[in-house]
Parts: C-alpha cells; sequence; structure tokens
C-alpha cells in the first residue's frame, strides 16, 4: 500500500489540475484564490493568519505563501471551518462532541502566560463555547506520513523491524546507547503537542480541551499513527487538559449536506479531500 503522504499529494495534484500552478512550484498554485473553496478568507480569518508566526500569507524568499501549497495543512482547516464562522454551528458541535453551543471559531490562537519564551505556539483553531469552555484544535494533513525519521536523536531508519544493527556488528554497549535514543513516536510530533498542553494549562483565561484533527488515509502509516495517537492519549490521561482526538473523515462524515454552513461546502470537501481513489 502507498506510503500516506504520496496518497495525499496525488489526490490533491489530480483535483488541482485544472487550476494555474506557480511556474517554480508546481505543488503550488499561482493565486491564493484557487485554492479556497471561499475564494477568500473571511476578514477575521485573514487577520488572524496574518498575525500568526506560520507566514501562510505571505511570501518568502525561498518559497510561495504556504497556504498556496495544494497539501497546505492550513488551506484543509480553512477550507473545513472558515464556512462555520458566521454561520450556524449546532453541527459542528454535535460532530466533535460538544454538549455546549460554539459562540465563536478563530484560527492560529495563541495562549496567554505560556511560561516559555519568545513567542507562546500557535494553535490551529479555537472554538469558543457558550458556557465559557473552549476546546483548541491541533489539525494535520500530511505532516505525520513527510518523513520516517521520527522524533527522536537516531532516524528509525537505524531500528529496522527485528534488527539490531550494533548487536550483530558485536556491539553490545553501543546497542543499548542507541536503544536509549530510539525514537519513541515516528509520525506524532508529541514534542508540538506537549507545546499546546503546556499553553493550555498555563492560560488562565479559560478551561481547554485540545482536540488532535488528523487525515486518515487507511493506509498502513496512518494505523500506526493512530496507534501513537492513542498511546499519547493514554499516556496523559487525568492531567487537567483533556485531549481527544478525531479524523476529519470522521467528522466530515458526520455533517450531512443539509446541514452545510455553505452551499456547496459539502461537494467541494468530498471531491477536493474525501472522495475515494479512482
Amino acid at each position: 500500500m502507498a506510503n500516506s503522504s504520496k496518497i495525499i499529494e496525488e489526490r490533491q495534484d489530480q483535483w488541482g489540475a485544472e487550476q494555474a500552478r506557480d511556474p517554480k512550484w508546481q505543488s503550488y498554485l499561482t493565486s491564493l484564490r484557487d485554492n479556497l473553496f471561499l475564494g477568500h478568507l473571511n476578514p477575521d480569518t485573514e487577520t488572524e493568519f496574518r498575525t500568526g508566526d506560520g507566514s501562510e500569507l505571505r511570501d518568502a524568499r525561498t518559497r510561495p505563501a504556504k497556504m498556496r501549497a495544494l497539501i497546505s495543512s492550513s488551506a484543509l482547516v480553512v477550507n473545513f471551518f472558515d464556512s462555520w464562522r458566521f454561520a450556524d454551528k449546532a453541527a459542528l458541535a454535535r460532530v466533535f462532541g460538544i454538549e455546549s453551543a460554539i459562540s465563536r471559531l478563530s484560527f492560529e490562537f495563541k495562549t496567554d502566560g505560556y511560561p516559555v519564551g519568545p513567542r507562546s505556539p500557535n494553535l490551529d483553531l479555537m472554538l469558543y463555547l457558550a458556557d465559557g469552555q473552549r476546546v483548541a484544535v491541533e489539525s494535520k494533513f500530511a505532516e505525520p506520513y513527510r518523513s520516517s525519521e521520527g522524533f527522536g536523536a537516531l532516524s528509525a531508519r537505524y531500528f529496522p523491524s527485528g534488527e539490531c544493527l550494533w548487536s550483530q556488528a558485536r556491539l553490545p554497549a553501543a546497542q543499548r546507547i542507541a536503544d536509549r535514543l530510539r525514537p519513541e513516536w515516528i509520525h506524532l510530533d508529541v514534542p508540538q503537542l506537549l507545546k499546546h498542553l503546556l499553553g493550555l494549562a498555563s492560560d488562565p483565561s479559560k478551561p481547554a480541551t485540545l482536540v488532535y484533527l488528523w487525515f486518515d488515509t487507511g493506509s498502513a502509516d496512518a494505523n500506526a499513527h493512530r496507534k501513537e495517537v492513542e498511546r499519547f492519549k493514554g499516556e496523559v490521561a487525568g492531567d487537567s487538559v483533556v485531549i481527544r482526538s478525531a479524523t476529519y473523515q470522521e467528522i466530515f462524515k458526520g455533517i450531512s449536506e443539509s446541514e452545510e454552513p455553505v452551499v456547496g461546502w459539502h461537494s467541494y470537501m468530498s471531491r477536493r479531500y474525501f472522495a475515494e481513489s479512482p
């Protein structure tokens, strides 16, 4: 079965076949509006991204604005959620399992009181609830599948399944050291999640839940990613910030076309992100 990153890239390339591409960067569209369902960002959304730290809307010296990429995670989160800003959010609350009504949402949220400088990490989305609580969302698209290096000091390539390379080379002491440096997390960016948990726990303003929202291709690496997500949730269970997870597929499936926030949203999202491979 193909790698999830390749699956996502191929599907997005197919969707964007008739869109104008950046002449120097073929995986980027020439115009941001062509990469967005609404054809624009809501004014508040644009302000939130322009004041964020991700350079999503600004061209850099070495590459175009990130949100112009076909596999842009920020384009996915905007396409999925920006249409809900001024719409009835009852369906959104239901599919997220939120009992209180969602009063508003914002992108690129920074917590107050983050204890490590110089900046607080940005959360992709914040849902503000009528009861005063908040649900923070960390969104992932292709990121968990784009490297097999893992989050550790030694590449995962040094730990092929069932093999101990140093022991086989008659270096048992070196193997013990290597094992201590072995990546624990291949697909899940645990350092980033720990920063988000710290930020939410250090923010004195409102209680919060963190939802890890990710894109499931059904491939073997996506299943491995799911296991890491469940493992992490189990290890932090009982802490002051509740962490939950969901896939984009699960959330989308729970929203019927009659509940869409803007006419055409359901069709666009289905065609671009959730259609089965031909």
